[in-house]
């Protein structure tokens, strides 16, 4: 099945927030199935709470999500942006990172304010090729944005060992590992002040 564009909504609580308040999160998922967004979406907003209030959990109301209708076919590596808002959205991205696309690439990361910005994940299973600009706007948005890589495709992982970036891009092997250190990175960032 072919991965789309699906819009979810995620109804959540602070875990031990005694007012019960209720907040959602709009999440512009990329997924198979409307079921399989709304796993997405969860996953992603758990760690978006995490970040936002260390120390506390989100009870995500499982009963009250909602998954809109799939959109368009994301054919290439994609990636979510997971900021101080109340929306995580994605942006598609060619399956080439060439010299055109790798401008329009380091466009959009540019767009991120890395002071509401608390960390970006990008699913690069689907990236066949990168050349300089894009590996310059990777390890350029590091550091500045929290970026997480994961389901890196080998040919794509070899070029970053041979460059050396292997060892400054932090590159994992599904969304779950990547959340979880982005979390971790985001957390350890606001601890030093950086955040």
């Amino acid at each position: 099945m072919p991965l789309q564009s699906i819009p979810v909504v995620i109804p959540w609580q602070l875990e031990g927030d005694d007012a019960a308040v209720t907040h959602a999160t709009g999440v512009q998922t990329v997924a198979t199935t409307p079921q399989a967004a709304l796993a997405v979406g969860q996953v992603l907003v758990k760690a978006l709470v995490q970040m936002r209030y260390p120390g506390r959990g989100a009870r995500i109301l499982t009963d009250r999500t909602r998954a809109g209708e799939p959109g368009g076919e994301v054919q290439g590596p994609y990636l979510y942006a997971l900021t101080m808002g109340n929306h995580i959205a994605h942006i598609a991205l060619s399956p080439r990172l060439d010299q055109d696309n790798g401008q329009r690439f380091e466009d959009a990361m540019a767009g991120f304010d890395p002071q509401t910005t608390l960390g970006v994940i990008m699913d690069c299973v689907h990236l066949t090729y990168i050349n300089s600009k894009g590996l310059a706007v990777l390890a350029g948005s590091t550091r500045r944005l929290n970026l997480h890589l994961f389901r890196v495709p080998a040919p794509i992982l070899k070029v970053l060992e041979m460059t050396g970036l292997d060892r400054l891009i932090p590159h994992h092997f599904d969304l779950q590992t990547a959340l979880a250190a982005m979390v971790k990175a985001s957390l350890e960032a606001r601890a030093a002040g950086k955040r």
